[in-house]
């Protein structure tokens, strides 16, 4: 698998990796990743579900992408590991929805994005918030754990 690259290094740059198995809908996903003229994407993609999760912890992703044409026990398996896996728990998921109604297995992503009339600042917006949203979730979580510890100390005293 190639890796795939947005040409210039001047701006920020993101790895992101694109799971879905229709190329040709990952193609244009890519080429909106290419039209963002503020940062730089560097893009995987993972067509092939064989050794999926070792191929997204092989490339160290700022976010994974997830195409949802996949069938429904595979994308809720798929979810699940990627939000709880030791590896990559720490790495934002942006389903790319053909339609709004909510599925209930994809509550572990962090962002959503409808694949009708996506714009390149659509998608990298929906990026950026996913990324953001899983730092502050960290953070919270962190902040959440030293205060209980604190407390903890506190009232064993």
């Amino acid at each position: 698998m190639q890796a795939l690259t947005t040409p210039d290094k001047k701006r920020d740059s993101l790895n992101i990796f694109l799971v879905g198995n229709n190329p040709i809908e990952l193609g244009h996903i890519y080429d909106k990743l290419k039209q963002i003229k503020h940062k730089t994407y560097h893009a995987e993609i993972g067509f092939n579900l064989k050794g999926l999760y070792k191929k997204i912890i092989n490339s160290n992703p700022s976010c994974i992408l997830i195409d949802d044409n996949f069938d429904r026990s595979y994308m809720k398996s798929l979810v699940k590991r990627l939000s709880s896996g030791m590896k990559t728990r720490h790495i934002p998921i942006t389903i790319i929805k053909n339609s709004n109604y909510s599925e209930a297995y994809l509550a572990d992503a962090q962002e959503y994005i409808l694949k009708d009339g996506i714009t390149s600042e659509s998608l990298s917006r929906s990026i950026l918030n996913a990324i953001k949203f899983k730092s502050m979730h960290a953070y919270l979580y962190k902040q959440y754990k030293k205060e209980k510890s604190r407390i903890t100390q506190f009232f064993s005293k």
